[in-house]
């Protein structure tokens, strides 16, 4: 119950913020930092399509609650796996250098028999 309570509440800030947020025109600049937390159901994958510069390093972290094995995967926008973590944690890090601007699929697997309230982080 305390796990439940904790991400409703992380859930609830985060969206009192995007509310808060001027609408965007444009993706962030590469140096910037996002934050996202959510819940993944248990044998369950969530989708993310986050926009990345070309040339410059790109790094995606998930943290998650300690519940599950979280697993972590990168796709171009043809469908090619760029990177993975596909350790035994639900602590996840990959980085690469995209070679061209554009938008990129994230993609965070929950492996465990029950959710997973995890942040996603990005540049």
């Amino acid at each position: 119950m305390k796990k439940m309570i904790t991400c409703m509440i992380a859930l609830i800030v985060a969206m009192a913020i995007n509310m808060n947020a001027e609408p965007a025109v444009a993706p962030a600049p590469a140096s910037s930092v996002s934050t996202h937390t959510d819940i993944v159901k248990a044998r369950h994958t969530d989708t993310y399509n986050v926009y990345f510069v070309g040339g410059v390093e790109a790094e995606v972290a998930v943290i998650g609650d300690g519940d599950t094995d979280l697993d972590l995967y990168i796709y171009d926008e043809n469908g090619n796996l760029i990177v993975s973590d596909t350790d035994s944690t639900d602590d996840c890090y990959v980085s690469w250098t995209p070679k061209w601007s554009g938008y990129f699929k994230i993609k965070i697997k929950n492996l465990g028999y029950v959710s997973n309230c995890y942040t996603l982080l990005t540049n």
